[in-house]
């Protein structure tokens, strides 16, 4: 396989080498390099023979080169290529029934209607995969190159039961993958879905049971499954409610309570989300164990509260006091609660500044849609527009696209701002961060 080189790194090997944006890396070692795992593995090598052909405008076009070169084995080439994975992104091939994407209604932007399914990016980004797209000669390629940690969606360990929720004959692949892994040393990091009335109750209890035995697990994740409005045609699901989110928190704890006393950790960690239906105590700090299941929603209110009373607590004051402003802050109705509790302590140091939270009614998704990260600048523009008296509003970073101010429905931070009269900033998923930000305005 050719794969077309976009960028050069400062300083880097292949800068001082005069490989230059678009040369084709054709083989290392005498090698087809077949895909970024198969390039990151071949240059941890001390020498390598690179096989470059010369972009078309170039003094040498077409000119093939072969670069000698003895590098420290953790040295990097310093080469950026145009297609990242170096080969094609897998798709996901499940039709789940708790799939989000397929919840989601017509007319946004295409982006979010693609469902990758690639374990290379589960290695490299922290996505989690299903498995089931895989060949078992693809699965032990993955394992003789140890990709440390994978994260990986389960559901249940019922293997009948799996294939039903995926829609998926190759679901019954979980078993065989995660022996592999284990015995090649990969470290797994679990999710699981839940369901009402599916993969609940005992089922959970057994899956499990079956997750903290296999060898390199690390951690698990109980997350609600998402309903949005959106469902036509859909295997009916229905929401858990509060006494129902109470009884799963129940069964997690008492299962923590078993991988302490078995394996000498948590293992298994409840979604935020359970707490705030439930309206249950959120764990503390220490008991998330260095937050590894953070981005499936398991302990994001508890960091983001410790980093900021940190922050209040050993950083410098910045902020002029005397100065009257009135602050608004953006939120899901989820964590509406937590916001006015957590700031109600900064106004108490700083009573020059008013801060009032806005909770959004998810009409776009649906009201059991209640995490800011689905807030649609349509429902801000809709529920807000006339009743801001703020000087500022801050919307929280998660409800824009990675990178960007435009949100889920296209609405820009520019847009939204015209439209409510006020200027609107990107408040940090950081704690500290955040608490800066409200001493500078």
């Amino acid at each position: 396989m050719k794969h077309e080189i976009i960028e050069i790194l400062p300083e880097s090997i292949a800068h001082e080498l005069g490989i230059t944006p678009g040369d084709i890396l054709l083989q290392i070692n005498g090698k087809k390099i077949s895909d970024v795992l198969d390039y990151r593995f071949t240059v941890q090598s001390e020498e390598l023979l690179l096989e470059i052909q010369k972009a078309e405008h170039s003094p040498f076009t077409g000119e093939i080169w072969e670069l000698e070169i003895e590098k420290d084995a953790d040295e990097d080439l310093g080469l950026i290529f145009k297609h990242p994975l170096m080969s094609a992104k897998r798709s996901c091939c499940n039709k789940c029934i708790f799939c989000f994407v397929d919840q989601q209604p017509p007319g946004l932007r295409p982006t979010l209607y693609i469902k990758d399914d690639d374990p290379r990016l589960s290695f490299l980004h922290g996505n989690y995969v299903t498995l089931t797209n895989i060949s078992r000669n693809e699965i032990n390629r993955l394992a003789n190159y140890h990709l440390s940690p994978l994260r990986i969606s389960v559901h249940t360990a019922d293997l009948s039961l799996r294939k039903k929720m995926m829609n998926c004959d190759n679901a019954a692949n979980l078993f065989q993958a995660l022996e592999i892994f284990g015995h090649a040393g990969i470290k797994m990091h679990f999710q699981v879905v839940l369901c009402k009335g599916i993969n609940d109750g005992e089922n959970l209890a057994h899956t499990i049971k079956y997750l903290v035995a296999q060898k390199g697990a690390e951690s698990l994740a109980i997350v609600p499954a998402g309903i949005t409005r959106h469902r036509k045609d859909l295997h009916p699901l229905e929401s858990f409610n509060a006494s129902e989110a109470a009884n799963v928190i129940t069964q997690i704890k008492s299962w923590q309570h078993k991988c302490r006393e078995t394996i000498g950790k948590t293992f298994v960690f409840a979604a935020d989300e359970w707490y705030i239906m439930s309206g249950e105590p959120l764990p503390t700090y220490e008991h998330y164990e260095g937050f590894p299941q953070l981005d499936n929603g398991v302990g994001m209110l508890r960091l983001f509260e410790h980093e900021f009373l940190n922050a209040s607590t050993h950083k410098p004051e910045n902020r002029v006091e005397g100065i009257a402003l009135e602050v608004g802050i953006i939120t899901g109705q989820a964590a509406a609660e937590f916001m006015r509790r957590l700031t109600s302590i900064y106004v108490k140091s700083h009573p020059s500044i008013k801060i009032t939270i806005h909770p959004i009614k998810n009409n776009f998704f649906g009201e059991n849609i209640t995490v800011s990260g689905l807030l649609t600048g349509t429902d801000i523009i809709e529920q807000l527009k006339n009743k801001i008296t703020a000087d500022v509003l801050f919307l929280p970073e998660n409800a824009f696209r990675t990178n960007s101010e435009t949100m889920l429905d296209g609405t820009t931070r520019k847009k939204l701002s015209a439209a409510l009269g006020v200027p609107i900033k990107i408040g940090s998923s950081n704690g500290e961060e955040f608490f800066h930000q409200l001493l500078n305005i």
